[in-house]
């Protein structure tokens, strides 16, 4: 293995750029993302920028940040959170590559890899921006399994995007960027409104509730077992019997093992084979299934992060660098091996970076309400 460059604070400054000017006509397709040189530029948002509650200070000089807000796009099946739909939380997968080496992938893989049978699928609703909807039937998606293909809007990190075109389809709206998908397997899919493409409210007007909703969003930090999610961290649900070490005067400073977490979510530590910490789409450690079970490998809950740990990371589990030190580091999601190896992907040196992306890109309840640019025909 070995580290980037500080590809954050670029990577950052193409998803601000391109999140601002995508429309929903038809574009050229992104250059694939590889390691690039680093050039000057203004410094990233430091992760000072975000306030107590979790959010980026609107006041901040670095209030652009808040553009990369809610890219965690969640997926649902029958008002339940399954998933969240993003570069750094796909399933183990084969990506397709365009003839202009653009990168794809199937929509039906996607759904399958993270635990839906295609075959049980009524319906699947897309939610772009301002919460209008595009749609696919559960009959079209196994009819034409190579049409429903999608991407990321920097390639390797962004919203992403419906790569389809909907012509022909029983819903032709395009929403382009997805920012929430909605599956209906056991229960009806809610009607969407002919003109306005919306979910329709017992009063007649449009709705962003998220139908036949539990109340449960996966702010928290997530762990995925082989592509699907067994959980996600609730401090009131981190219990003392987690902690290594003596509980703190101040819970927010206590430490508590990994293996401990992933043996309360209902998997068996003994059967992990590998894992990878993730700070949105960045693998910031790696770690064998021993690593995993030693007691080394441990993280706090800082106060007002809804649920995203703070992971002690041993140097040997990082990039390359050489510091050669252990490191805290913020983690949005935590993906174990079980029955497939980890990812290729290069591991990206723990930052103030790395850290703000696991706050800006948190679920945003207003997510859906901002931005404009779908329409009829085709992408």
């Amino acid at each position: 293995m070995h580290s980037h460059p500080p590809v954050s604070a670029l990577r950052n400054l193409v998803v601000l750029g391109l999140l601002g000017t995508i429309a929903c006509s038809k574009k050229a397709e992104p250059t694939p993302t590889t390691t690039a040189p680093v050039v000057a530029a203004a410094a990233a948002p430091k992760a000072e920028a975000v306030g107590g509650d979790g959010k980026l200070d609107p006041l901040d000089p670095k209030h652009g940040t808040r553009k990369l807000m809610g890219l965690d796009a969640p997926v649902y099946v029958d008002g339940a959170q399954i998933a969240v739909l993003r570069f750094g939380e796909l399933p183990p997968m084969t990506a397709l590559k365009t003839d202009t080496g653009g990168t794809r992938y199937r929509l039906y893989d996607y759904l399958k890899g993270i635990g839906i049978a295609p075959e049980t699928i009524k319906s699947i609703h897309l939610h772009g921006n301002q919460d209008r909807i595009g749609g696919i039937e559960g009959a079209e998606l196994l009819k034409e399994k190579d049409r429903f293909v999608f991407s990321f809007v920097s390639s390797d990190t962004g919203a992403p995007i419906q790569r389809w075109s909907a012509s022909g389809l029983k819903n032709e709206f395009v929403v382009h960027e997805l920012r929430r998908i909605t599956v209906y397997v056991k229960k009806p899919a809610p009607e969407i409104h002919a003109s306005k493409q919306c979910h329709v409210s017992p009063d007649g007007d449009c709705t962003d509730a998220i139908p036949y909703a539990n109340g449960e969003i996966a702010k928290g930090t997530r762990v995925y077992v082989d592509g699907k999610m067994v959980g996600f961290v609730k401090r009131r649900q981190v219990a003392d019997a987690m902690l290594v070490g003596p509980a703190m005067p101040d819970s927010s400073e206590n430490h508590y093992g990994l293996a401990k977490l992933v043996a309360g979510m209902g998997v068996d530590p003994a059967a992990i084979k590998g894992a990878e910490l993730m700070a949105g789409d960045d693998v910031i450690a790696r770690a064998s299934g021993d690593q995993l079970r030693a007691t080394s490998l441990y993280f706090s809950l800082p106060k007002h992060n809804h649920g995203k740990v703070r992971m002690h990371i041993p140097a040997e589990l990082q990039a390359v660098s050489e510091s050669k030190a252990d490191r805290d580091g913020l983690v949005s999601a935590v993906l174990l091996y079980k029955n497939v190896g980890p990812s290729a992907r290069d591991l990206v040196a723990i930052s103030e970076d790395t850290d703000t992306s696991v706050l800006v890109a948190a679920i945003d309840d207003a997510r859906g309400r901002s931005g404009k640019g779908e329409n009829r025909g085709e992408n």
